[in-house]
């Protein structure tokens, strides 16, 4: 028997490109967590509430410095990747690819 659990959260990996301050491309990868949001969920949202904010529960292996240097940690970290629109668009794409990657059909 297949059985799903409809609040399930899971692990998914994220490419990222950034360019740094001399216009140079850099690729990385880190891992988000998401959580599964049902379309009655969705559909109840705000309308202003974004699809980062609805399914990304933390991310790992990614250091972003805050304004005194340090890594930012927590809250403060899923906000700056939902801030900055290379990473956001990234993190969306992998939330988007996680969910239909596998359940394609196949030709």
């Amino acid at each position: 028997m297949f059985k799903v659990n409809r609040t399930r959260s899971y692990q998914y990996p994220v490419t990222a490109t950034v360019y740094d301050a001399d216009g140079k491309e850099q690729t990385g990868k880190f891992k988000a967590t998401f959580k599964v949001l049902p379309h009655d969920q969705a559909k109840e949202l705000p309308e202003d509430t974004s699809l980062l904010d609805a399914v990304l529960n933390d991310v790992s292996e990614i250091e972003i410095a805050g304004d005194d240097g340090q890594p930012l940690v927590g809250d403060a970290l899923l906000d700056a990747i939902k801030n900055d629109p290379a990473l956001s668009v990234a993190t969306v794409s992998a939330y988007h690819e996680s969910i239909a990657k596998k359940n394609r059909p196949r030709s």
